[in-house]
C-alpha cells in the first residue's frame, strides 16, 4: 500500500531540501513551559476554583467574631495618679572613709511589680468587700446582641453622682490578709477577686517624671473608679508601714547571721584541707592536671585502633573464604610472589608456543618447559592457601592485642573513676565554701546599707491625683475586631486554597505534564460532559452501537472532544522525523484511565485521512475492543499467537469505516505476557506493517503488568494516556522511567477526561467561544491533517 505523504509537502515539492520533518516543523509542547514564571493570573486561577471555601472561611470567622463583639459588654476605665520620691542619699563618714548610699537601679522596676503584687489585690478586695458585691463578677457577664446595640447607639446617661470619698475607706493592712490570718478556703475564696483585679489592672509610668498611672477596666464604671483609687490607697498605707518598721530588729538578724556563717565557714575549710590530705589530692580543681584521666583517654584510643584494625583483618578473612576463586582474593592479587610466578608462566608459555610453531610436543626443549611450567603453576596453586594462613595469623595477633588493651582500659577506668568521684566530691566541699563566703560578703554588705540608711523615714509615696467617675467607655473595638478578622479570614481561606493545590498531587493541566513529566503535551481531550456546555447544542440520538461506545465521543465532526482527537492525530503524525510513525502503542499508568478509548477514536482520525489503519487489541487480561466495536471475540490475536496463520480470518472491518480494520484479542490466555513477548509477536507486526498504513495498539496499564513494556520494544512510539485530575505525578513518572529502561520511545502524553473549567482560562475561553460560533455546515466537516 502507498505510503501517506500528505503530510510531508516539503520533500514532495522540493527534492533538493534534504532535511528531515522535524527541522522544518519543529515540534512544540502541547501548553505552557514550564520555564514561564508564574504570573498574577495564575495566582487569580487558583484563587477563583476555591472561592467557595474562601467565601464561607470569611463568612463563618466574621459572623462569629461580630456576634462575639456585640455581646462583649461596654468597658469603663479608672485612672488615678500616684508619685513615688526615691529616698535621697544618707552618707556615712568613719575615721578613714566616707560611706555614700547609693540609689538602687531595680527601684522603679519593683515599685511597678508591688502593684501589679497579688497580695495587692487580696488587700484591695478586702478593703471594698468585694467578695460580698454581686455587681463585681455580675458586670463581667456577656448580654445579648440587642442590648450591645443599644449600648452603642445611644447616648451616654448624665449622671451627678459624685466620686465615692476615698478618704473614708479602712485600708486592710498586710500583716491582715496572709496566711497567718486567712484559712487555706478563704484565701481560695479571694483567688478568683485577685485574678480579676490583677486581669484588668494596668501599671503606666509616665516618662519622664515620678508619677505613675494606676488604672482599672470594668463594665461598671463606679467599680472601675473604686478600685482604682483604692489600689493606690493600699499601696501608699504598705509604703508607709514598711518604711516605719523597725531597722533595729533586721541588724540583730543581721549580726547573728553573721556570726554564724564565721563559724560555719572555718568549719568548712578544715573539712576541705582534711579531705583532700586523706584522698591525695591537690587542692586546685584544675580538671587538666589529672593524670588518671590522660592515662584513660590514650588507652582508650589506642583500644579503638586495635578493635579497627581487628574488624579490617576480620573483614578481609571472611572475605577471603567467601571467594569461590582464590586468585580473586585482593590479597593473593596484591602479592608479589603470586605475580612473579604469572610473569614466568606467561613467559615459559610465550616461549613454548614460539617452539612450537616450529617443533612439536615431543621436542626435547617443549618438553622441559611444560616440566617447568608444571612446578610453576603447582608453586602458584599453593600461594592462596599460605597467603590466607597469613591473614589468619594477622587476625589472631589482631584480637590479641585487643584484648590485652582491653584489660588494660577496664582496670585503668576504674582507678579513674575512683579518683573522678574524689575529685568531684572535693569540688562540691569547696564550692560550698565559696558559696558561704559569698552570701557572708553579702550579709556584711547589708549591715553596712542597714547603717547607712537609718534616717529618715517618712513616706515617699503619695497620691496625686483620684479617679473620676468615667463616663465614655474605652472598649471593646468591635469594628476593629471585626476588620481584622475579616482580612485575617480572608488570608487564611487564600492561604488554605494555596495549600490545597500544593497539596494535590495529580496530574490536572498541560502545564503540569510539561512541569513534571518532562514529556510533550500531544493532545487535550475534553470530559465527555462538558460536551453540551462547550458548544451550547444538544447530540445526535443514539442509531447504533458507536452511539454508546468510545466512537460516540467523535460522533459530531464539530464537537471539542473530535477536535482533540483531530489534535492528537496531528502531533502523532509529526511526533516522527522523515515519515509518520507506523506502529503505535497505546497505554496508561493505571486502570480506567482511557487507553481503549483514546486507541479507538486515534485510529478512527487516521483511518479519516484515507489510509489503511488496523487496531489492534494487546491488552488480552482485561479485553475492552470488541465491546466497543460491538463484534465477537471468539476468535483474534491469541490465535494467531498459537499458531493459526490466516490473518484475514481474523481481523474484522468497521462498517461505517471501511478502510479501519480491528484485530480483537480473542480468548484470554493464562499467559498473556510470555504470548506478547514471543518472537510470534514481532513477526505478526512485521507482517501487517506491509499492509496498513499505521496500526494502533491497545495495551494493559504499564504499572500493573509487564505486556506494555514488552510491546514498547516493537512499536515506532508509545503514546501514555494520563487521567486528568487522578492519575498521581508519581505514578505517571513511574510508568514513563518504566518504558525508558526498556527502550522505548515515548511520543508523548494524552491529557484524558479534562474539566476544562479548571483549565487555564485560554483552554476554556478557547472551547467554549469557538464551537458556539461554529454552528455552521461547513463548520461540521472534519479537519483534515
Amino acid at each position: 500500500m502507498a505510503q501517506d505523504n500528505r503530510l510531508m509537502p516539503v520533500s514532495a515539492l522540493d527534492r533538493s531540501i534534504d532535511r528531515p520533518l522535524a527541522d522544518l516543523v519543529p515540534a512544540k509542547p502541547y501548553g505552557t513551559s514550564a520555564s514561564e514564571p508564574t504570573t498574577l493570573r495564575d495566582y487569580l486561577f487558583v484563587v477563583l476554583k476555591r472561592k467557595w471555601l474562601i467565601l464561607s472561611l470569611v463568612l463563618v470567622i466574621t459572623s462569629l467574631v461580630t456576634i462575639q463583639s456585640f455581646r462583649a459588654p461596654s468597658i469603663y476605665e479608672g485612672e488615678t495618679t500616684i508619685r513615688i520620691e526615691q529616698r535621697p542619699m544618707s552618707v556615712l563618714q568613719t575615721k578613714e572613709i566616707v560611706i555614700t548610699g547609693q540609689n538602687d537601679p531595680n527601684f522603679w522596676g519593683t515599685q511597678l511589680k508591688l502593684l501589679e503584687n497579688p497580695a495587692l489585690a487580696r488587700q484591695v478586695v478586702k478593703t471594698l468587700d468585694l467578695q460580698h458585691n454581686p455587681a463585681f463578677f455580675g458586670g463581667q457577664t456577656q448580654g445579648g446582641v440587642f442590648p450591645s446595640l443599644r449600648r452603642i447607639f445611644s447616648k451616654p446617661k448624665n449622671t451627678n453622682q459624685a466620686p465615692a470619698a476615698p478618704g473614708g475607706l479602712t485600708v486592710v493592712g498586710e500583716s491582715e490578709v496572709t496566711g497567718d490570718s486567712l484559712t487555706p478556703e478563704q484565701l481560695a475564696e479571694l483567688e478568683p477577686y485577685e485574678d480579676a483585679i490583677i486581669g484588668g489592672e494596668s501599671v503606666d509610668p509616665v516618662p519622664g517624671t515620678n508619677l505613675i498611672k494606676i488604672k482599672f477596666v470594668h463594665a461598671d464604671p463606679e467599680l472601675a473608679q473604686k478600685v482604682a483609687n483604692t489600689l493606690a490607697e493600699v499601696f501608699v498605707n504598705n509604703n508607709l508601714q514598711r518604711a516605719t518598721a523597725g531597722s533595729s530588729k533586721a541588724e540583730d538578724v543581721l549580726a547573728k547571721e553573721i556570726a554564724t556563717f564565721q563559724t560555719k565557714i572555718k568549719r568548712e575549710q578544715e573539712e576541705q584541707f582534711n579531705y583532700a590530705k586523706n584522698h591525695n589530692l591537690p587542692l586546685t580543681t584544675d580538671p587538666s592536671g589529672n593524670l588518671e584521666a590522660a592515662r584513660l583517654a590514650t588507652l582508650s584510643g589506642q583500644l579503638l585502633q586495635a578493635e579497627n584494625d581487628r574488624k579490617l583483618v576480620q573483614a578481609q578473612l571472611e572475605s577471603a573464604r567467601k571467594e569461590h576463586d582464590p586468585f580473586s582474593i585482593p590479597d593473593v592479587n596484591a602479592s608479589a610472589r603470586v605475580d612473579k610466578l604469572r610473569d614466568r608462566i606467561s613467559a615459559l608459555k610465550e616461549r613454548r608456543d614460539a617452539l612450537l610453531i616450529v617443533y612439536t610436543n615431543e621436542w626435547p626443549e617443549v618438553k622441559k618447559i611444560d616440566a617447568q611450567l608444571k612446578g610453576l603453576e603447582a608453586e602458584l596453586a599453593k600461594a592462596p592457601p599460605e597467603i590466607l594462613t597469613s591473614i589468619q595469623r594477622r587476625y589472631e595477633a589482631a584480637v590479641s592485642r585487643e584484648n590485652l588493651l582491653r584489660r588494660s582500659y577496664d582496670q585503668q577506668k576504674g582507678t579513674t573513676t575512683q579518683q573522678t568521684r574524689d575529685q568531684i566530691d572535693l569540688i562540691a566541699i569547696t564550692q560550698g565554701l565559696e558559696t558561704d563566703k559569698q552570701y557572708l560578703n553579702t550579709l556584711l554588705q547589708r549591715q553596712r546599707e542597714l547603717q547607712v540608711a537609718s534616717g529618715d523615714r517618712s513616706n515617699d509615696v503619695n497620691i496625686a491625683t483620684y479617679s473620676r467617675l468615667p463616663k465614655t467607655p474605652i472598649g471593646p473595638q468591635r469594628l476593629r475586631n471585626i476588620m481584622i478578622a475579616f482580612l485575617l479570614s480572608l488570608g487564611a481561606g487564600i492561604g488554605l486554597a494555596f495549600l490545597l493545590d500544593f497539596l494535590d498531587d495529580t496530574v490536572k493541566t498541560v502545564d503540569d505534564i510539561d512541569r513534571y513529566i518532562h514529556l510533550p503535551a500531544l493532545a487535550l481531550i475534553p470530559a465527555s460532559r462538558d460536551r453540551g456546555r462547550l458548544i451550547g447544542i444538544g447530540g445526535p440520538p443514539a442509531t447504533g452501537p458507536a452511539d454508546t461506545t468510545a466512537l460516540a465521543m467523535v460522533h459530531d465532526a464539530r464537537s471539542p472532544i473530535a477536535e482533540s482527537y483531530r489534535h492528537l492525530r496531528t502531533s502523532l503524525l509529526l511526533s516522527s522525523a522523515g515519515q509518520p510513525p507506523k506502529t503505535i502503542l497505546v497505554t496508561s499508568s493505571q486502570p480506567s484511565e482511557g487507553k481503549t478509548t483514546t486507541t479507538i477514536n486515534t485510529a478512527f482520525m487516521l483511518a479519516q485521512t484515507g489510509v489503511e489503519v488496523l487496531v489492534v487489541d494487546c491488552d488480552l487480561r482485561r479485553p475492552r475492543l470488541h465491546a466497543h466495536f460491538d463484534a465477537p471475540n471468539t476468535r483474534g490475536l491469541t490465535n494467531w499467537l498459537s499458531g493459526e496463520t490466516d490473518i484475514d480470518s481474523l481481523t474484522q472491518t468497521l462498517a461505517t469505516q471501511p478502510n479501519l480494520k480491528f484485530l480483537t484479542s480473542g480468548p484470554v490466555p493464562p499467559n498473556p505476557a510470555e504470548l506478547l513477548g514471543s518472537d510470534e509477536m514481532r513477526r505478526l507486526l512485521g507482517i501487517l506493517s506491509e499492509r496498513f498504513t499505521h496500526i494502533v495498539i491497545d495495551s494493559p496499564p504499564a504499572i500493573s503488568f509487564t505486556d506494555a513494556s514488552i510491546l514498547s520494544t516493537m512499536v515506532d512510539g508509545v503514546v501514555l494516556v494520563v487521567h486528568s485530575g487522578r492519575s498521581s505525578r508519581a505514578v505517571v513518572r513511574r510508568a514513563k522511567q518504566q518504558l525508558l529502561d526498556v527502550g522505548a520511545h515515548i511520543f508523548g502524553v494524552v491529557l484524558n477526561n479534562v474539566k476544562l473549567e479548571t483549565q487555564d482560562y485560554y483552554y476554556s475561553g478557547y472551547y467554549s467561544s469557538y464551537y458556539r460560533e461554529g454552528d455552521k455546515p461547513e463548520d461540521a466537516e472534519p479537519a483534515q491533517t
